[in-house]
């Protein structure tokens, strides 16, 4: 098949084009102008045709969708420096282009595949990822934050509705959080997720008019000494942090599922790996694997949840591969300047 790819040059993008070639398919990069530094990645690559625009320009989108068999929708405002009505316009209204040029060129098109994420589920009146149990495909919030998590959903409702409404043959995937391991390591050499100077950067500036909260904060920052070191986070309540990532790898073996079940259309999946990091028992082990101290902190924002895998497990025969321990050895080997299954692009706005 020929398979449009919007974000190619994006973590998952660069991973999932790499799997799509190896099975045979033909790939047309959508690239966004700004990020032409970044398109030269693919020049390595058999069998990819690049195609230049902007989401939001509806002739863009239009000529890169002819002639086209499957498309993986990818690319979304993410991070600074959009303001609200770029979200709105990349993430939603880039959708719709999409959607609107799929009905216009591509009656028999085999599968649209929307890439969605976990913060669909995120509870605005909460302000954190507190779940006691495994999250399912049913339990979405009722109201998002702006921008990203709000644009990200209304460009999933597009995609089902259009779906229903016309027949498109789509499908949904809500990613967990995604580690690609050329990103894993600090410039002190410790993992980024658990460093201490992490947590201090984003919340060193912070100031609460929650006198609980406010403590937390100094508590945090009256133990950063300027040498780095890990930190076993915990929640507001004590609770340690636990959260549900995945290798890139996983996210792109998901991903390639879409166009080879059909099980997958007209359905949402949770999408992971097998990297569940719980701080209370990660931090101390990883601690003494990389020579260094740690020390803990409650922190003011929530996360605690794991992603529920049975229906993507079930419907499509997904099963991840990569564990914490593996992204660390990838991570090690590409810092040691080795060859791995990883292509290494870095995040950067615009891509997912």
């Amino acid at each position: 098949m020929k398979i449009l790819v919007t974000g190619a040059t994006g973590r998952v993008g660069a991973n999932l084009v790499t799997r799509l070639l190896e099975a045979g398919h033909e790939i047309r990069a959508f690239t966004y102008p700004g990020d032409a530094s970044r398109a030269h990645k693919l020049d390595a690559f058999p069998r990819v045709e690049t195609a230049t625009g902007d989401l939001r320009n509806l002739e863009d989108v239009s000529r890169a969708v002819q002639g086209v068999d499957a498309i993986y929708h990818l690319a979304a405002a993410f991070m600074a420096p959009f303001d609200n009505h770029q979200y709105l316009e990349i993430n939603a209204m880039g959708t719709l282009n999409l959607l609107e040029s799929v009905r216009a060129h591509c009656p028999n098109l085999h599968r649209f595949v929307y890439a969605s994420t976990v913060a669909v589920y995120l509870r605005l009146e909460e302000n954190g990822r507190y779940f006691e149990e495994p999250i399912h495909e049913d339990m979405h919030s009722s109201y998002h934050q702006m921008p990203y998590f709000l644009t990200k959903w209304v460009g999933e409702e597009l995609t089902m509705a259009y779906h229903y409404q016309y027949g498109l043959p789509a499908a949904s995937f809500r990613f967990s959080t995604i580690i690609e391991p050329s990103e894993f390591f600090n410039e002190a050499g410790l993992p980024k997720l658990l460093a201490f100077s992490s947590a201090y950067e984003q919340h060193k500036s912070m100031q609460c008019n929650d006198p609980d909260t406010q403590v937390m904060l100094d508590h945090l920052n009256a133990q950063w000494t300027g040498n780095d070191q890990l930190l076993l986070s915990r929640n507001p309540n004590g609770v340690p942090y636990k959260e549900h990532f995945s290798d890139v790898r996983d996210i792109a073996r998901g991903l390639v599922l879409a166009i080879e079940r059909e099980e997958a259309v007209g359905e949402e999946f949770n999408l992971a790996g097998d990297v569940i990091i719980d701080w209370g028992q990660a931090v101390p082990r990883l601690a003494e694997r990389f020579g260094v101290s740690y020390t803990d902190a409650r922190l003011p924002t929530p996360v605690h949840y794991t992603l529920d895998l049975t229906k993507i497990r079930t419907r499509l025969g997904f099963e991840p591969l990569y564990d914490l321990h593996s992204v660390i050895e990838t991570a090690e080997a590409i810092r040691r300047g080795e060859e791995t299954d990883v292509v290494p692009t870095g995040i950067r706005y615009g891509q997912v």
